[in-house]
């Protein structure tokens, strides 16, 4: 396992982590790659920057030898933690960071934001995807929305993409 540091993200890192989420989700090679299913940037410069505005939410970053290489973003709806944006650089992959990412990420909703729960919408068709989140313990919610269009996270190639909920109770 690399030396790994967890942080906050910061204006500073904004075109970084912008690099960073659209190579992982938006280009081929790495395993959480969309690009045969959403075309368009996953994540524009001003959206990152107004969502650190926001006291209900952060992005948390894993940073290696001073390189951002992976982050996930906390938003709190209630008492439940959305997490999302989840993102490893493609040649960082496979070294444990998005676990590790995912366990800092759940322990911070918990702490810092007294959550009770975590989820997450999960692109129904990612069935590698769910299964990966499912050994990390979280469940189906039964609970489908349509790919969100007014978000500006790109737009989908077909018009029927579907996010599924999954949900962890955080212990």
């Amino acid at each position: 396992m690399p030396n790994i540091i967890f942080r906050n993200a910061t204006p500073l890192d904004a075109a970084a982590v912008v690099n960073l989420v659209n190579l992982a989700y938006r280009t081929e090679g790495g395993w959480t790659t969309e690009s045969h299913l959403i075309i368009g940037d996953r994540l524009v410069e001003e959206d990152y920057l107004l969502s650190l505005k926001k006291t209900d939410q952060l992005i948390l970053l894993a940073q290696k030898d001073e390189q951002v290489v992976g982050c996930i973003e906390i938003k709190m709806e209630g008492i439940q933690a959305q997490l999302g944006m989840l993102a490893v650089l493609p040649q960082e992959q496979d070294q444990g960071i998005a676990s590790d990412l995912l366990d800092q990420a759940e322990k911070i909703a918990k702490t810092h934001f007294d959550a009770s729960e975590a989820f997450m919408l999960v692109l129904d068709v990612r069935k590698d995807l769910l299964e990966y989140y499912f050994r990390k313990g979280y469940q189906r919610a039964n609970e489908y929305a349509p790919f969100p269009m007014d978000l500006n996270v790109g737009k989908p190639i077909s018009e029927n993409l579907i996010l599924e909920k999954i949900i962890k109770h955080l212990d």
